[in-house]
C-alpha cells in the first residue's frame, strides 16, 4: 500500500507553490498524494478558463517523481441552504480536474441540514447529490462521502457507516462510496473495525489522523478535531489496520494531519499586546515533524506487512 499525505497540511504555510510541495514530499519518500482543492496556493484547478495548462504541468511534475495523487478533496460547504450556484461551479470544476489527473476518489462533505431528522438529512443530501450523478459517469469519478464526527454539530447525521451507507444506498450509482476519517469517528467514540468493516467495498479513501476523546462540553477554545499525528492520541490503530486488511482496501494510506497549533488556549496579552512568541513553530522544526510522520507512516504500514515502496 502506498504512502499518501494531504497537500494542504501544516507544511503548505510555509511553501505556498504546489509544484514545491510535491517535490518536498518527494523527497521525504511519499509515493502518493492527496490533492486538496480549494486552497490559495492552487486556486488555479478552480479557475475552469485557466486551469489546463498549469495542471498539466503539476501532473507532469507529479509524473517525473514518480507519484501519483490517489485521491482529492473538494472544497467544503457546510450547510444546505448555504450551497449556491458558485459551489456547484467549483465541485463540477473538481471533477474535471480528478479526471484529467487519473484521480478515481474525490472526497466530499455531505451537507448539514437545518432542523433535519435522520431521513430528512438523507433525503436532502440525496437530492442535492444526485444532480452530480450525470458528470460521474462521463468522466469516470467517484464521490466518497466523509464521516464527519464532530459531535458538537446538531444538523449532521453522517458520523457512523450506517449513517455513510443510508446515503450511499439511497444514491444507488456505482460513483458513490465513502471515506472514513479515523479522528472523525474518534470523537464519537466509534469502534475502527467494526465501522471500517461495514464499509466494505465501498470504502474508497482514508483521512488518518488521531485526537483525544471524550469532550462533554464545548469550551469555545479546545479544537477536538485535533488532526494530531497517528499513535499520538487514543485511536486504537490495530483495529484500523486490520479492518483495512480484511476488507482487502485498495488505495492509499493518506494521512491528514494539520497544525500542531489548531485553536487550544487563550490568547496571552503583555503589556497590552498580543504575544505569539512561539507561534507558529518555525520551518524548521516542521521540517524535522514531517520526516518523523513520514516515518510513523512507514511503520503503520510496515507492521501489518502493508508497505508498499514508494
Amino acid at each position: 500500500m502506498k504512502l499518501s499525505i494531504l497537500t494542504n497540511g501544516y507544511t503548505h504555510f510555509f511553501i505556498r507553490d504546489l509544484g514545491e510541495l510535491i517535490d518536498y514530499h518527494a523527497d521525504l519518500g511519499y509515493g502518493a498524494l492527496d490533492l486538496s482543492m480549494g486552497c490559495p496556493y492552487d486556486s488555479f484547478l478552480l479557475d475552469e478558463d485557466n486551469w489546463l495548462m498549469p495542471t498539466k504541468r503539476i501532473k507532469q511534475r507529479m509524473e517525473s517523481r514518480n507519484m501519483f495523487f490517489c485521491q482529492a478533496h473538494s472544497p467544503i460547504v457546510t450547510y444546505l441552504d448555504e450551497a449556491n450556484e458558485e459551489d456547484e461551479r467549483k465541485l463540477r470544476q473538481c471533477i474535471k480536474v480528478c479526471s484529467y489527473l487519473g484521480i478515481k476518489s474525490l472526497v466530499v462533505h455531505l451537507l448539514h441540514v437545518k432542523g433535519c431528522t435522520p431521513e430528512s438529512f438523507v433525503e436532502k443530501n440525496v437530492e442535492y447529490y444526485n444532480r452530480f450523478l450525470p458528470m460521474l459517469d462521463d468522466y469516470d469519478v467517484d464521490f466518497c462521502f466523509e464521516n464527519y464526527g464532530h459531535f458538537l454539530e446538531k444538523d449532521s447525521y453522517c458520523f457512523d457507516a450506517d449513517q455513510l451507507l443510508a446515503v450511499i444506498n439511497a444514491m444507488d450509482s456505482t460513483h458513490i462510496h465513502a471515506c472514513w476519517d479515523t479522528g472523525h469517528a474518534n470523537l464519537t467514540r466509534l469502534n475502527q473495525y467494526n465501522e471500517v468493516t461495514k464499509l466494505g467495498d465501498h470504502l474508497r479513501a482514508v483521512h488518518i489522523h488521531d485526537n483525544h476523546y471524550p469532550i462533554k462540553e464545548p469550551d469555545g477554545m479546545f479544537c477536538p478535531d485535533a488532526h494530531n499525528f497517528p499513535l499520538f492520541g487514543n485511536i486504537n490503530f490495530d483495529a484500523f489496520m486490520q479492518a483495512l486488511i480484511d476488507i482487502d482496501y485498495k488505495n492509499a494510506f493518506s494521512i491528514e494531519t494539520d497544525t500542531p497549533n489548531r485553536k487550544g488556549h487563550e490568547d496571552f496579552f503583555y503589556n497590552g499586546e498580543l504575544t505569539l512568541n512561539l507561534k507558529p513553530i518555525p520551518f524548521r522544526i516542521r521540517e524535522m515533524a514531517d520526516k518523523m510522520l513520514f516515518e510513523i507512516g512507514k511503520y503503520m504500514l510496515e507492521t501489518y506487512g502493508l508497505w508498499e515502496n514508494n
